[in-house]
């Protein structure tokens, strides 16, 4: 019976001893990890400061930036004096899987509104990108020509395609502000639809594809795709 009391008791101390020590290893994981949760997550929070007061807002899963005018396209503009700057929007880069090269049109061209006017390799695809008002070409991004992934990466900012001298006035009817973010809203559920359809449910998770669209659409698909969103 001493000899089960002996047993019993070396066991009982064996197990507090060993759940002491966990004890003190999880304290010790504990206290670095806290630190670096807290310097992650203000790291976070300073990035998101800087994309809201850089005016982007989320419009549905699709990142929005005010302080822009947004063509049917997909394609956004930014009046800079008598010029106006034109770029892809987030959904318009989205819809390409990559930018391996860009081909932008000419200082001097003439281009007219919807015209396709600029085109972006995506290696075995092709994306046609319209103008989104009739003008002048005056200016096309050297960056781009020369880093073609910054099409996608920083299609708000370094990533702008090509600057337009309008004729006339009617860019100005182009949305902007709440109107224009709830018309990408709307757009970034019809863009959902639209894998869903050809795709299946099953390729789509809460909006975002699986894969991006040079693999998992056909031929047929991907030119669907850009004529329905790029209008080309």
């Amino acid at each position: 019976m001493n000899a089960i009391v002996e047993t019993l008791t070396a066991v009982g101390i064996f197990v507090a001893g060993l759940a002491t020590r966990l004890g003190i290893v999880v304290a010790l994981m504990l206290a670095l990890l806290v630190p670096v949760l807290v310097v992650a997550g203000a790291v976070r929070a300073l990035r998101s400061a800087r994309l809201w007061l850089a005016g982007y807002r989320d419009a549905g899963g699709i990142r929005f930036r005010s302080g822009l005018l947004y063509a049917p396209g997909h394609t956004w503009v930014r009046p800079e004096g008598g010029q106006l700057r034109v770029g892809l929007d987030d959904l318009g880069q989205r819809i390409l899987p990559w930018a391996v090269a860009v081909d932008l049109p000419r200082p001097g061209t003439r281009v007219k509104e919807g015209e396709p006017v600029a085109r972006i390799s995506c290696g075995g695809r092709e994306a046609m990108v319209a103008a989104p008002v009739a003008g002048t070409v005056v200016a096309a991004n050297p960056e781009v020509l020369r880093e073609p992934t910054l099409a996608k990466s920083e299609s708000y900012g370094r990533g702008w395609l090509f600057a337009i001298e309008p004729e006339g006035r009617a860019w100005q009817g182009l949305p902007g502000g709440e109107r224009a973010r709830a018309w990408l809203r709307e757009e970034g559920r019809r863009l959902s639809r639209f894998y869903e359809h050809n795709l299946g449910l099953a390729a789509a998770d809460g909006g975002e594809l699986i894969g991006p669209p040079e693999s998992l659409l056909g031929e047929s698909q991907w030119k669907a795709l850009v004529r329905t969103f790029l209008r080309t």
